[in-house]
């Protein structure tokens, strides 16, 4: 199984839990990185996320979610195929454009699912033919372990 965490799944980590919906996303984030560690699931990351990681302002913030981004075993680049698909994808659908080349990215790397906890890119995501699922990493986590 092969995924890609977009960055609000990383820095989910460190956002505030005194909502429910976060505590849960947090702890599924958790679980998945886990996964990752014990080999059962292969992440993958890009040079997008690397891009958006690299601008934190917060060093501490910065260096614990670039410590989570060494869990990937792989890191696809921002050639220009990707740019292209990404348009593509802007243009059929309303997905912003910095989340239309995470799942460009992800589409090239033939993950089976792009996990964010942002609704409205999932929700953009299921209105367009697309080669990845994008997914919450509950709903993804639900699926896999039951």
């Amino acid at each position: 199984m092969r995924i890609y965490l977009d960055n609000c799944c990383y820095n989910r980590i460190l956002d505030d839990r005194s909502n429910s919906q976060i505590y849960y996303e947090r702890n599924s984030v958790m679980l998945i990185l886990e996964l990752v560690e014990k080999a059962s699931v292969v992440l993958v990351g890009s040079e997008m996320l690397v891009r958006e990681m690299n601008d934190l302002v917060d060093s501490y913030k910065r260096s614990v979610i670039q410590m989570m981004y060494e869990l990937c075993s792989e890191e696809i680049k921002v050639t220009a195929a990707v740019l292209n698909r990404a348009e593509e994808i802007r243009h059929c659908s309303n997905i912003k454009y910095m989340d239309s080349i995470h799942l460009a990215c992800a589409e090239a790397a033939k993950v089976d699912a792009l996990l964010t906890t942002d609704k409205k890119f999932v929700n953009n995501g299921n209105k367009i033919k697309i080669d990845t699922r994008i997914m919450n990493p509950n709903q993804w986590l639900s699926e896999v372990l039951y």
